[in-house]
């Protein structure tokens, strides 16, 4: 017979076994209620976090107070992609655990009389800040159609997604990049996507990062925690949950059934089950960093990222 021990050992030892009663506390960052976090927030209802003895909990915050307080520990993860490689470029001590979006489901949400990229030469563009993944994208959706960001175009800090979209209802600007699914409730207040920025634009949009002394202190707690968020990933992305996750969707962003099945026919490709891209994509968040003057050390990819947690989960 199996000693009582023996037997407490072995549970021990199953991936993702947990005790109700002993949940550990881990704090999740995110600038806003958008795609890149969606899958966590998923994973969270579909107890895959309390399946391996965590309580996630998500902090709203912004980007360069998230880089910072994953430095300091106050902050245990974080969903930023390219700020965490950014962050890293300026000498923060971070690593990118995994990419869990390929690329970002991004709309340019414009008012009525702008009808191309063009039209926006001498017009304000707002977007959630200066730096990061957003304002990434709108330097390249401007220099791709020919204009010149700041000469031709303003571009503004305008925050979270609906505070971009109230500068709009405002007329304070004339366009706003605008994240998945709030891109596709301003169409249904008048406005227009004219251009679906995620089509052309394809870096690594949503993920995991947290500080690099973190995984070297507790690397079970980060494996533990990236096979609950890849849980979540895998889930969303297995078409036999297809009806569950429409519904989910359409309860979390509280959207009508349309706008839902909209989001998921839109969300499904741009994820990434196995957690990681390749080294040339992490390489160009390098090299638009570099360019934009926000570093001038062109790393290795490998000193930004570290994917080799993802890369031996067990599911």
């Amino acid at each position: 017979m199996i000693s009582v021990a023996l037997a407490l050992l072995l549970v021990a030892l199953v991936p993702g076994f947990a005790s109700a009663q002993a949940l550990k506390e881990v704090r999740l960052g995110s600038t806003d209620i958008t795609v890149s976090n969606f899958c966590s927030f998923y994973a969270r209802d579909r107890k895959f976090f309390e399946a391996e003895g965590l309580d996630m909990k998500m902090v709203i915050i912004k980007t360069e107070a998230a880089l910072a307080a994953m430095a300091s520990g106050d902050l245990d993860y974080s969903t930023l992609s390219t700020s965490s490689v950014e962050g890293t470029l300026k000498g923060i001590p971070l690593r990118l655990l995994a990419v869990t979006n390929r690329y970002p489901l991004l709309g340019l949400v414009v008012r009525k009389g702008i009808n191309s990229v063009a039209d926006l030469k001498g017009k304000k563009l707002s977007v959630s800040s200066f730096g990061g993944a957003v304002y990434g994208a709108a330097l390249y959706l401007l220099r791709s159609h020919g204009l010149r960001p700041k000469e031709d175009v303003a571009i503004l800090a305008g925050g979270t997604n609906s505070a971009r979209i109230a500068t709009l209802k405002q007329g304070l600007v004339d366009a706003a990049l605008i994240t998945a699914p709030d891109d596709l409730r301003a169409v249904g207040e008048g406005y227009r996507i004219l251009v679906d920025v995620g089509s052309d634009y394809r870096l690594p949009w949503g993920g995991i990062s947290t500080a690099q002394n973190k995984i070297r202190r507790n690397p079970g707690e980060a494996e533990r925690f990236l096979r609950a968020v890849m849980r979540g990933v895998r889930a969303i992305t297995d078409p036999q949950n297809k009806a569950d996750v429409t519904s989910w969707i359409g309860r979390f962003f509280k959207l009508d059934e349309n706008l839902a099945d909209d989001f998921y026919r839109r969300l499904v490709p741009s994820l990434n089950p196995s957690g990681v891209v390749e080294r040339d994509k992490i390489k160009l968040i390098i090299d638009s960093a570099v360019e934009r003057g926000l570093t001038d050390k062109a790393l290795d990819p490998d000193a930004v990222v570290d994917f080799s947690i993802v890369k031996q989960l067990r599911f």
